[in-house]
């Protein structure tokens, strides 16, 4: 119940103040997980923070294991200046509830978004209910971040979850449909570099077929670094 009403009062706070030209907000959904189960990873960002504290004005990714498992990221985007924070198998109400935590303490300039896994939970959401998730989050950015440029990597494809690939895609195209109403906020689509002959490519993928290895991950560095540059010149 205090999951629900955490969700509900965020897309009920940013009801009130969307533009007019939104749609509707769905029924939030109740997360079936504890939002603090990637405390432990958090925490050891926060120790990492004790030794060597990010200056402001980066830009920090924030999102779920596509970031969490991009060691290389820092490296493989420089000189743009990354702070990678990608936490787990995270959901938009995740990275809302760890937001202050994992994000806006850093104070940056931008904040890169990637999550996939709302619609993949044991329990189903609709397209919709995850646009409406990712609104909450957008809210609680806007508010304490209320000039960072915010952009969201469209969900990706993968051969794991082909099958489901139609709400991916719906959801990518609700999540744009609100992005476009913000000057601030920007779509990364990451699709097509990620198929091959209309499907996912195999080779970019590890034995598990959902996460990247380290071609996939190439070619998300070649699609986001001259896209972030432009915000960002070094």
């Amino acid at each position: 119940m205090k999951l629900a009403f955490f969700v509900g009062f965020s897309l009920l706070f940013w009801s009130c103040q969307r533009p007019t030209n939104y749609t509707q907000i769905a029924p939030p959904f109740e997360p079936e997980y504890a939002l603090n189960r990637f405390e432990s990873t958090i925490r050891r960002y926060e120790q990492q923070d004790s030794v060597q504290t990010p200056a402001a004005g980066q830009i920090v990714f924030t999102g779920s294991s596509s970031f969490f498992f991009w060691k290389n990221a820092k490296a493989d985007l420089a000189p743009l200046p990354i702070v990678n924070r990608g936490f787990g198998g995270s959901t938009f109400p995740e990275v809302t509830y760890y937001a202050n935590r994992n994000a806006i303490k850093y104070q940056p300039k931008t904040v890169v978004i990637y999550c996939e896994n709302d619609l993949f939970e044991s329990l189903s959401k609709t397209p919709t209910q995850v646009r409406d998730a990712y609104v909450a989050l957008v809210k609680k950015l806007r508010q304490a971040l209320p000039k960072v440029e915010l952009y969201y990597i469209s969900i990706k494809p993968s051969p794991l979850r082909w099958s489901r690939w139609q709400e991916a895609s719906k959801v990518n195209a609700l999540i744009k449909a609100f992005i476009e109403t913000d000057n601030r906020h920007h779509y990364i689509d990451i699709t097509q570099t990620m198929l091959k002959n209309g499907h996912p490519d195999d080779s970019i993928f590890l034995a598990d077929s959902l996460h990247m290895n380290a071609e996939g991950y190439r070619r998300w560095t070649a699609v986001l670094k001259p896209i972030l540059f432009k915000k960002h010149p070094q």
